[in-house]
């Protein structure tokens, strides 16, 4: 549907449910406690009671930074304290920042985009864009950038980058451990999700995959839980830093579409977008609108025993069940996808088999001995396996006793839009980071999941708020898919700006040299090149990214829009129009095919995959890998 917002694009077991005990002391085994009073499936429709109070106080927070944006930003003939004394603090922007999924590329490159606009880093006040990061509300990730971005950033208090790369050591394998000792790592990773298995709870290979990326978080939050970023004292708390969100696609038995017997979410020719898309918050775990459930959960309390809206026994809720890793690995695990990619043939004959060729995969090994370990069938193994609040909540979810969640990207939807969409939050402007693989043989992004994005607010009957999104031929042939641009700068809310990097998929360890490029190529990307392109293009980017980060708030005020500001909507505003016909990447000859480097023509990225991302060792050209 047409929106008013503002959108700014970036390129590049199966056990019985419940405990049969107490638990113990083993700290990733949730246990349980007695119910709040009153406590119930929430409605989807409004804001939560403590969304909207925390809400307020966000708002309070971005209005006392933004004077010192604006400042730096400058914004030619604008009397931005004068814009400030006219607005009050409700008024104040409301932003959103959302980080794709795309792997280990996504997850940096999300870091390093919320870097280019952080106010304590001097290269972005330096370039004029340090600040914004101070003003966002709600900041969003999946696959990707829930691994890696907001498990890192939500975990660390929003501290700097810079502080976080002293924090974690990317220099660590994940996949066999901080001291290298596979088999103790292994081990230690089993008894946890056994120590959950002997309480009744359901278990999958997603309890074992998501303790992986504990790495990426501080030793104490090893074993936190995703609603302690909201404790008392944390500057999520104090609204000192933004609301961390992550996304879900779902399958389910007997619905869902299969290749090769796997099962994944769409979209698919029955149901197109119309799929649950479940998001998490420090408050509140479930889905507004589309698919077959538009209410909410406490995410504290999940893993109780629900049917029809309200716990089973008021006197045993569960708490202790939404882990960091769980979460965060639970918006990552994809395995079915790369199954039906990698190795199936699209033969559907009501069976998942396994490659018997496969054995040196990290991932199928996870699968196979999670199955083994726990007695439970490959199906049962394969996705991240919730108790369901919303069990017998309407006729959809009837005798639902566990929701079987996947990676929040298999809706087709990469970039986790569907939180920010919602009218009720109110959006004025998106940061849309996209570093997901769209177009082969370059894993180049070519728009595809942003115009999909469009579609699912399209077929919502109005109930999520988008721009109108060209197609990807339109993206590629107007090189909306090289530069940051806006959308949505005529419409009668806001809009988001995807900006495309592209690395390989993932990795599982990172040189010191291949962390610092990566956050640097995000920053050049954020900063329009930082204004080293030719001819002074992108020169005057920060200032127009202030114009549509106050687009909204200017109308709230009452205050004319400067003059500037419309130049940077026909400069940098895509305006709506018909799909070009179709048409391929294209590159210089001289310098080979593929897409190259914006700030050095003389490579392409497919050169600075291998030397770079690929490599093992420093990262040097050259290096093998």
């Amino acid at each position: 549907m047409r929106s008013s917002r503002l959108l700014l694009t970036l390129p590049l077991l199966a056990l019985a449910q419940g405990p049969a005990s107490e638990a113990n002391e083993d700290p990733y085994v949730p246990h349980n406690v007695s119910c709040p009073k009153d406590i119930a499936v929430r409605k989807a429709g409004n804001l939560s009671s403590e969304e909207s109070k925390w809400r307020d106080g966000r708002l309070e927070e971005v209005y006392k930074h933004l004077d010192a944006y604006l400042k730096n930003a400058a914004i030619p003939n604008f009397n931005y304290t004068n814009f400030t004394s006219k607005l009050k603090a409700s008024d104040a922007p409301v932003i959103g920042m959302a980080i794709s999924g795309g792997g280990s590329q996504s997850g940096l490159g999300g870091m390093g985009i919320y870097q280019a606009y952080d106010s304590r880093y001097a290269p972005a006040v330096e370039a004029g864009t340090g600040g914004l990061t101070q003003l966002l509300t709600y900041f969003t990730g999946l696959s990707g950038g829930g691994l890696y971005t907001v498990n890192t950033i939500a975990s660390t208090n929003f501290t700097t980058v810079e502080n976080m790369t002293k924090i974690i050591n990317y220099t660590v394998n994940y996949e066999v451990g901080p001291t290298g000792n596979v088999t103790e790592y292994y081990t230690a990773l089993f008894e946890n999700a056994g120590a959950k298995a002997e309480l009744g709870y359901p278990v999958s290979t997603t309890d074992i995959f998501g303790q992986w990326f504990a790495q990426f978080r501080p030793k104490s939050w090893t074993y936190a839980n995703y609603s302690t970023i909201a404790d008392s004292g944390s500057d999520f708390s104090l609204g000192l830093a933004p609301m961390p969100l992550m996304t879900y696609a779902e399958v389910i038995d007997g619905v869902s579409p299969k290749i090769g017997g796997i099962m994944y979410p769409g979209p698919n020719s029955t149901n197109g977008f119309n799929l649950t898309s479940y998001e998490i918050s420090p408050f509140e775990f479930g889905s507004w609108a589309g698919g077959r459930v538009q209410g909410f959960w406490p995410t504290k309390y999940l893993g109780t025993n629900v049917t029809a809206g309200k716990p089973y026994d008021s006197k045993q809720c569960i708490v202790g069940y939404d882990k960091m890793s769980f979460v965060v690995g639970s918006t990552g695990w994809a395995f079915n996808f790369y199954l039906i990619d990698d190795w199936l043939q699209p033969v559907d004959n009501g069976n998942i088999t396994l490659p018997t060729d496969a054995g040196d995969n990290p991932y199928y090994d996870l699968l196979n001995s999670t199955a083994s370990e726990f007695g439970i069938s490959l199906n049962d193994a394969l996705w991240a396996q919730w108790p369901n609040p919303f069990n017998n909540y309407n006729t959809q979810m009837q005798n639902t006793t566990n929701l079987l969640l996947v990676d929040g990207s298999e809706t087709g939807e990469t970039i986790p839009l569907r939180p920010l969409m919602q009218p009720a939050r109110k959006l004025d402007f998106i940061i849309a980071y996209d570093a997901s693989s769209d177009a082969v043989p370059y894993n180049w992004v070519n728009g595809t999941n942003l115009y999909n994005s469009y579609l699912s607010a399209n077929e919502s009957g109005g109930k999520l708020n988008f721009p109108v999104i060209p197609d990807s031929t339109t993206m590629v042939n107007e090189n909306i898919t090289t530069f940051p641009t806006f959308f949505g700068c005529n419409a009668t809310a806001d809009e988001a700006t995807p900006i495309y990097t592209n690395f390989s998929y993932g990795k599982a360890a990172f040189s010191d040299l291949q962390v610092n490029l990566t956050l640097q190529n995000a920053f050049d990307v954020a900063t329009y090149g930082n204004k080293q392109l030719p001819n002074d293009q992108g020169s005057d980017w920060a200032s127009c990214v202030a114009c549509a980060a106050i687009k909204k708030s200017l109308a709230r005020a009452k205050i004319e829009e400067p003059e500037a500001c419309g130049q940077c909507w026909e400069k940098y505003c895509w305006s709506d129009g018909p799909a070009n016909a179709e048409a391929g990447l294209v590159a210089p000859a001289a310098v080979g095919a593929g897409p190259r480097l914006l700030l050095n023509e003389s490579l392409s990225f497919q050169t600075w995959n291998t030397s770079i991302w690929l490599s093992e060792g420093d990262g040097a050209p050259g290096s093998s890998g």
